[in-house]
């Protein structure tokens, strides 16, 4: 039996700028403008730079934060 080992990036400054580059996507596959698309990213790298959160709750948290800004909010409802 063979085992993989997976490497994981181990310094803070690699996982922010992964953190950023899956809000970057997600954010990209929701329809936003670049520059919005950017914000959102640099939002997510300095949360976890700061030590506000991890990587996983950075992206969790702005994705989420992105997908309500994404929905319509009728304001012409009955």
């Amino acid at each position: 039996m063979s085992a993989v080992i997976l490497q994981f990036p181990t310094s803070t400054a690699a996982r922010a700028n992964g953190a950023g580059l899956a809000v970057a996507i997600a954010a990209k596959r929701m329809g936003y403008r670049p520059h919005h698309i950017a914000r959102a990213a640099a939002l997510a790298r300095r949360e976890v730079l700061d030590g506000h959160k991890s990587a996983a709750r950075a992206v969790a948290d702005m994705t989420r934060d992105l997908s309500y800004g994404a929905r319509s909010h009728g304001g012409d409802a009955a």
